[in-house]
């Protein structure tokens, strides 16, 4: 999956709003476990530096999911594409799911 939006600035993985981890795992509740805070950017003097890195569209993610969603087919996400955000509360979750 190449369409993979990513709202969380001080995640390593995030370029320009696009995750670009290799392969991530969505949880049973939906939580993305595969977030890992980057000191860098969470210690950065410029809230908007993470703003003006371009998109990276080109790697493709495999996405192995566990959530009871319409998208889960044999635990993996046949989604066209999906966005991760964080709920304010320190989780860091799939906004795509749809339940099943």
């Amino acid at each position: 999956m190449k369409d993979i939006k990513c709202g969380l600035k001080d995640c390593r993985f995030n370029k320009g709003y696009c995750c670009c981890a290799k392969s991530i795992d969505v949880s049973t509740r939906t939580d993305c476990l595969t977030y890992s805070p980057d000191e860098k950017k969470r210690n950065s003097l410029f809230e908007a530096a993470a703003d003006f890195i371009p998109a990276n569209y080109s790697v493709d993610t495999a996405v192995t999911c566990n959530a009871k969603c319409i998208f889960n087919k044999d635990n993996r996400c046949v989604s066209n594409g999906i966005t991760v955000m964080g709920e304010g509360n320190g989780e860091v979750v799939c906004l795509t799911y749809i339940k099943d």
